[in-house]
């Protein structure tokens, strides 16, 4: 009884020159570097797409949290908007001048201070939401022979 079949693929000179020079610079057989090469080619499909999946999961994830920050972000500022006119009176004509200088210094300050809040890593959203867990980093790339089994599932 056979345990292999027998098949002729027809390769190009320029391909055919490359595998009997990997061969034998391997010290392996032609047949044994097609027959390696074939298997990890149709294994890979199994193992690329769980990769990509993986991928996709995380890429979801993010954007689920980018979008739960972005309407948390929105809400307050339209929270600030609506008590900013409900405190602020309407400046008369005359007083506008001063007024608009001090608006200017003041948003300078304010852009100052937010530079720096920012610099140093504090960030509004960490403050009203509860830490999340760590993001998932596995970003392997696709198995070598040995540990195929292990990442196929």
């Amino acid at each position: 009884m056979r345990t292999r079949s027998q098949i002729f693929p027809w390769l190009p000179p320029a391909l055919r020159k490359r595998l009997r020079t990997y061969a034998a610079r391997k010290g392996v057989t032609e047949s044994a570097v097609v027959q390696a090469a074939l298997q990890e080619h149709l294994d890979s499909e199994a193992t690329d797409r769980a990769l990509i999946l993986r991928r996709l999961d995380r890429a979801g994830r993010a954007m689920a949290t980018f979008h739960r920050d972005f309407e948390l972000l929105s809400q307050a500022f339209a929270v600030y908007v609506q008590l900013w006119f409900a405190h602020t009176p309407r400046v008369t004509p005359d007083a506008r001048a001063a007024a608009e200088q001090g608006a200017s210094r003041r948003y300078r300050q304010f852009l100052d201070y937010v530079s720096k809040q920012f610099g140093e890593g504090d960030r509004f959203i960490r403050d009203v939401l509860p830490p999340e867990e760590e993001p998932d980093t596995d970003v392997r790339e696709p198995a070598k022979e040995g540990d195929r089994d292990d990442r196929a599932g």
